[in-house]
């Protein structure tokens, strides 16, 4: 049988040193690729315990502002309610001085009636009533003077009875001082008098009483002269 001439027979030279040549080669590409990973991954992680040292030390002083703010926050709320009180307080301190600057001048007034000459009744006499209805609407203020003229002045205990006359329920009613008054224990109120005394204290309506008058009576103490007496219709200043 003859060979064509197409199969020809290919006769490669066989060398052994080559493939081991190559298999080093491959090695050392392989241990070069680790090399390089683990310089490559120590240089990454030093920069990344660089950086979290950084962002530590930037959290750290972020937190020290914080402390700081909320420092000066609260310094600022306590000086603010500070300023808030010491307002209150003089705002306070105003009122009881004009308070206590309306009392002089009627006690002023009251004297310089006392002292006039001539003119005017003698003995006890009552003087105008105010009522006047309190802010918080915890009862009505009232206030009235009581007074003394004599050619000799002397000091005199004195009885007053105050009384409020109206209706509950449609039936008529009338109410004494110490039903009415908390500070009033009882009535008549037994009071020492020289020039003027001013009776004032807080009236507390009972429920479902219609006031109509107040009746205010004084007398002195162990005396049988009849009282003086005056009425006063029920005029309560809202203002």
């Amino acid at each position: 049988m003859s060979l064509r001439h197409t199969d020809q027979l290919v006769v490669r030279p066989h060398r052994p040193g080559r493939r081991q040549l190559e298999l080093l080669f491959g090695l050392l590409a392989v241990a070069l690729g680790f090399s390089l990973g683990l310089f490559l991954g120590s240089r990454f992680f030093d920069q990344a315990v660089v950086d979290n040292h950084r962002l530590n030390r930037e959290l750290a002083s972020l937190r020290e502002e914080d402390k700081a703010l909320r420092q000066q926050v609260t310094s600022m709320e306590m000086a603010s309610d500070i300023d808030k009180r010491s307002l209150e307080e003089v705002r306070k301190f105003v009122t009881s001085l004009q308070l206590q600057l309306a009392a002089n001048e009627e006690e002023l007034r009251l004297y310089r009636n006392l002292l006039q000459d001539g003119g005017g009744e003698i003995g006890l006499q009552i003087g105008e009533l105010k009522l006047k209805s309190l802010s918080d609407e915890s009862g009505i203020a009232y206030r009235v003077i009581i007074q003394q003229k004599e050619s000799k002045l002397k000091s005199v205990k004195i009885n007053i009875k105050v009384e409020l006359e109206g209706a509950r329920h449609g039936i008529k009613e009338t109410l004494g001082l110490d039903q009415l008054d908390s500070q009033v224990d009882k009535s008549p109120m037994v009071v020492k008098l020289k020039y003027f005394h001013i009776q004032e204290g807080v009236l507390i309506l009972p429920e479902g009483f219609e006031p109509r008058a107040l009746k205010v009576s004084v007398w002195k103490a162990n005396a049988s002269a009849n009282p003086v007496e005056r009425h006063f219709d029920w005029q309560v200043d809202d203002s």
